[in-house]
């Protein structure tokens, strides 16, 4: 089966809303389990990774305390991890995978083009791929899939946002299937019920070659896939236990999506709540402890636990958790820190994957050394740490089309895998005629 272009692709999401799919996208259709999936983990606010990995030693440990002398965690509780940072007491199960050399953490990473502290527009330029240029009409994500060089010719889910909405790393991909709660994906939910005569009848009306017929036909094949699936009924693998509430279930519905063998390549998932303007917490507890960091640190490991139980599952994901910026070195009159510039990024997955430990160039934080004198510096452009991810788990080499007027890329060593030559030139239509044309 030919892989049809962008634009016939397009002209079939009409169909798709008024048969009431409840989706605005679809897929191609065909199994792979052999490829290398990369899930995105957004969290969204702008995480303080400042007292997600505190500094425990030198003249940064002396800073960070009078800086924040209520926010600080306190010494004596920080987890170890290399000497000079540690983690936070309710970060316990990074600092496993941390240990495990399942977690690798790049320090001071952030857009260097134009820097911004709102959450609207700092997120856009992250995800769009484009850090100087706003407005920009596709996500770096939905190119990525634009230049895939050897994907199959069908695919039955390539790629998933676990939300309510598609992120704008996906803008401009029709092929993503948006989706928060599986148990609602059916033609049963839209306006109208279908009897099982009805839903049986509908797929022998979409059995021609045309991209219509295609397409429609293969929103019906995920619908049919997703609908076969015992989501509620799901047993994580290898003892795994996600935490309750949305992050977790999220996490969950992609480790199954994953195990379903559909050719899944890419998944994105956002966990919010992550603006602590106030009420932060008293360093080791508090708000950002118990609802943020605890959270997040026990879902990615029960995610790796999942998926390392059975199968190739672990060894082909690659884990991405970043945030749109850091937050304010000292803390503000309301025990919370405004926004910041610098953050982290955190890639995790397969021991034999990942290159753990920090990454990265650390700026300190001196009041000379501050961005601004207030914030974290930027030492690492986040392109570079996710061009290492496409050119060595991805096998990606299209950078000039991905993050279009980058041309900085030097592997910082974070995940393990084949250098590629990087290729700055964006690609021609012809290259691609195949796949996806604009």
């Amino acid at each position: 089966m030919s892989r049809m272009n962008r634009r016939a692709f397009l002209k079939t999401l009409g169909l798709s809303t008024a048969a009431g799919l409840g989706w605005r996208n679809m897929a191609f259709a065909d199994a792979s389990d052999t490829q290398n999936i990369v899930i995105v983990i957004f969290l969204r606010g702008a995480c303080d990774f400042l007292n997600l990995f505190p500094p425990v030693s030198g003249a940064d440990r002396n800073l960070y305390e009078t800086a924040r002398p209520n926010l600080k965690i306190p010494l004596g509780q920080v987890l170890p991890l290399d000497g000079q940072f540690g983690a936070h007491p309710a970060a316990a199960p990074l600092k496993t995978l941390f240990d495990n050399n399942q977690l690798a953490i790049v320090r001071a990473v952030g857009n260097t083009v134009q820097p911004s502290r709102s959450h609207f527009d700092a997120q856009t330029l992250l995800e769009s791929g484009t850090p100087g240029t706003k407005g920009t009409s596709t996500g770096w994500l939905a190119r990525y899939f634009s230049t895939i060089p050897n994907l199959p010719p069908s695919i039955t889910i390539p790629s998933v946002a676990a939300s309510s909405y598609t992120p704008t790393s996906f803008l401009g991909d029709p092929s993503v299937l948006t989706m928060d709660d599986p148990e609602y994906f059916s033609l049963d939910n839209a306006h109208w019920g279908w009897d099982e005569r009805m839903a049986a009848v509908l797929p022998t009306l979409h059995t021609g070659d045309s991209p219509l017929e295609q397409a429609t036909s293969q929103a019906i094949t995920a619908m049919q896939i997703i609908g076969s699936q015992d989501f509620t009924g799901y047993v994580p693998g290898g003892g795994a236990v996600y935490p309750n509430g949305y992050f977790g279930d999220q996490l969950k519905m992609l480790a199954q999506i994953i195990k379903m063998n559909v050719g899944l390549r890419t998944g994105t998932l956002d966990f919010g709540g992550w603006d602590t303007h106030n009420d932060q917490g008293n360093g080791a507890t508090g708000y950002f402890a118990d609802n943020l960091v605890t959270p997040l640190a026990n879902g990615l490991q029960a995610f790796l636990t999942d998926l390392g139980a059975s199968g190739n599952y672990l060894h082909r994901t690659t884990v991405i958790v970043q945030t749109e910026f850091g937050r304010r070195v000292r803390e503000n009159a309301d025990y919370g820190t405004d926004h910041g510039y610098g953050a982290d990024i955190l890639i995790s997955g397969d021991a034999s994957q990942i290159v753990g430990g920090f990454h990265g160039s650390w700026p300190g934080l001196a009041s000379n050394q501050l961005f601004e004198g207030m914030d974290v510096a930027v030492t690492t452009d986040y392109r570079r740490v996710l061009s290492e991810i496409l050119i060595r788990r991805l096998e990606n080499p299209y950078l000039g089309a991905i993050f279009p007027g980058y041309t900085g890329y030097s592997p910082l060593g974070v995940v393990q895998g084949t250098d590629l030559d990087p290729i700055y030139d964006n690609p021609s239509d012809e290259i691609f005629s195949d796949g996806f044309e604009d």
